[in-house]
């Protein structure tokens, strides 16, 4: 029995192109690299041995530019008597994408190179030099070599919320950004806003005024009356009133520690503040912005989630929207995974496994070694999962009493869920609770607001 190497290191896409170049009409494979660029692209024609048959070349990126790339082809095709065009693209920024989507269109085999694949390339003949022609000379012998990924088709769902996610969680990291500014101008304009220190029982603890720094009651005071001359002027029965008209619904707790920690306060006068008042009106109305446009997009990825097979996430514990959508849209094509391991591999998740000259296997750190992005959303997943879900609470539970640090945790409660996640998508069932658990009705009531959303998650994922 032969045993397929690439199979095993590459997996079946290696093989795939072992295969490919194995056959009997490999030497009428025309290879051809190209590095994509935003303005000015290069390519490059080889055969299956490395040999130039077409020197490095530019092309525009444009129709005009393709239409040039084609005819060298098509030359090369014809001089070399070549039956199949193999094209190999860099993965530059999104410039390659356009270029991916046209080679299909011509149903050439497209092959994607990662950046660093060429880099390692450049590496191993100690060639640190970065020019168009080398990087060309890269991505051949990258493609020679059984490197690479075949370009599949898009699936036009899975792309739009793969945008839709990416831009949520921009939107998200922009909105904590804004918290973090809004707090330094707060230090500023009235430091005890976000608590003091006092000695209750014998310890000391900081005692805060709202339990969330960025509440309604919080903004609205922030915004109109910022300044611990404000609040004095107000005053206890002033605050109430204002609460009552403007619905904050501040406890009479809060109220009392407003005035307390006003009287307290060592920030400056409100005359010699003008400028950091100015900075945190402009931060709060951009923090405003950023929470309306980040639920419009979470909107709008409730729709597309729920068209995709990914929308079934949605009835475990502790699977919001957005991970099911973030988890989905960095999945991909599901039908391209045979097994769960291989969903671990591409997030980077997967544990190091050291063993030589007969020595007992270890573990050791994770790999890092697959998408950045898609590693990020486990991670993410895996500590939702360790706050809201009691079945995975208590799998950390016993991973925090073998010693593990909280970063392994996510991670290993992310690759759970992406293993439950595949076994779920792949026999298209509904998580199933244990008799404690809460009914699916009120958990996806508790996802999807919307009672439209609501009866669609039912119809595609439990009645049919």
């Amino acid at each position: 029995m032969v045993l397929s190497t690439f199979n095993h290191i590459q997996g079946s896409n290696g093989s795939h192109w072992n295969r490919l170049m194995r056959g009997e009409n490999a030497e009428k494979i025309c290879i051809v690299a190209i590095d994509a660029a935003k303005f000015v692209n290069a390519a490059m024609i080889c055969n299956v041995y490395g040999d130039i048959l077409v020197k490095p070349f530019e092309f525009n990126a444009s129709s005009t530019g393709f239409h040039r790339l084609v005819k060298e082809i098509e030359e090369a095709k014809e001089g070399y008597a070549f039956e199949e065009v193999v094209v190999g693209i860099e993965t530059t920024g999104h410039y390659y994408e356009d270029l991916v989507r046209l080679c299909e269109q011509k149903k050439f085999i497209v092959r994607i190179i990662n950046a660093a694949t060429t880099a390692k390339e450049r590496e191993t003949v100690l060639n640190y030099t970065k020019t168009d022609n080398v990087d060309l000379m890269a991505i051949t012998q990258s493609l020679l070599h059984g490197r690479g990924q075949t370009s599949q088709e898009a699936l036009p769902l899975l792309e739009q919320l793969k945008m839709l996610s990416r831009a949520h969680r921009a939107l998200v990291n922009t909105h904590s950004q804004t918290i973090n500014h809004i707090r330094l101008y707060m230090d500023h304009i009235f430091r005890e806003f976000q608590g003091i220190v006092e000695e209750v029982d014998g310890e000391k603890v900081i005692l805060k005024i709202f339990s969330t720094f960025d509440s309604k009651s919080s903004r609205f005071l922030m915004r109109h009356y910022p300044h611990p001359s404000d609040i004095l002027k107000l005053g206890e029965a002033g605050l109430r009133q204002v609460s009552i008209e403007q619905n904050l619904k501040m406890r009479d707790q809060s109220i009392e520690r407003l005035v307390r920690f006003a009287r307290q306060s060592v920030s400056k006068p409100k005359m010699f503040l003008q400028a950091e008042l100015l900075m945190l009106r402009l931060k709060l109305d951009e923090l405003e912005l950023k929470a309306a446009q980040a639920a419009q997009v979470k909107a709008e990825m409730e729709q597309v989630l729920l068209q995709t097979d990914g929308g079934i996430l949605l009835s475990i514990p502790g699977v919001g929207v957005i991970t099911a959508s973030e988890l989905t849209a960095e999945i991909g094509d599901f039908s391209l995974f045979t097994r769960p391991e291989q969903l671990i591999k591409m997030a980077g998740t997967n544990p190091i496994i050291r063993q030589s000259g007969g020595k007992k296997a270890t573990s050791h750190r994770i790999s890092k070694q697959g998408r950045a992005d898609f590693r990020g959303a486990v991670y993410r997943a895996g500590k939702a999962m360790m706050g809201q879900n009691p079945t995975m609470k208590k799998k950390a539970e016993e991973l925090k009493a073998k010693g593990k640090k909280i970063g392994q945790i996510y991670i290993a409660l992310g690759n759970r869920l992406l293993r439950l996640a595949f076994a779920m998508m792949k026999k298209k069932q509904v998580y199933q609770t244990g008799p404690e658990g809460k009914s699916l009705q009120s958990v996806i009531a508790s996802k999807l607001r919307n009672k439209e959303k609501q009866a669609l998650f039912f119809n595609r994922y439990v009645l049919n």
